[in-house]
């Protein structure tokens, strides 16, 4: 089955390395999302790219290496806009600095023939 649905993609860009009170910010983030019931979140770390502080991070062949290195955490949420504000409010309080964009996307939802309930609770933006 498809569902087609217009919602709200909420991407946060951040310092891999940061923290608040001794716990990564990204572990923080997802575990607040969890608790607030938002649908899912994507992370990705990149390996290479520059932030206004215009600090060159290179790859390096070593998976280890570059995860501990200094990069940017992208953390992507696609949610309904009526869960924004719950959103931006777990941000507002647990990322020190960063960036966030928001924007529109028009989503299709690919699930099985058979619908569930859930289903219709996402369909229905509840």
């Amino acid at each position: 089955m498809k569902i087609r649905d217009f919602k709200k993609e909420i991407k946060i860009y951040f310092k891999h390395l940061e923290v608040v009170n001794n716990r990564p910010v990204y572990k923080i983030l997802i575990d607040k999302f969890v608790e607030a019931g938002i649908t899912g979140c994507t992370i990705i770390k990149s390996n290479f790219g520059y932030g206004v502080d215009m600090k060159i991070v290179y790859p390096d062949n070593l998976l280890n290496e570059i995860w501990n290195r200094d990069s940017t955490i992208i953390i992507t949420v696609i949610e309904s806009e009526s869960k924004l504000d719950d959103i931006i409010k777990i941000i507002d309080e647990n990322l020190p600095q960063g960036l966030v964009s928001i924007r529109d996307v028009d989503v299709i939802r690919y699930t099985k023939t058979i619908v569930t309930p859930e289903d219709i609770k996402l369909a229905e933006n509840t």
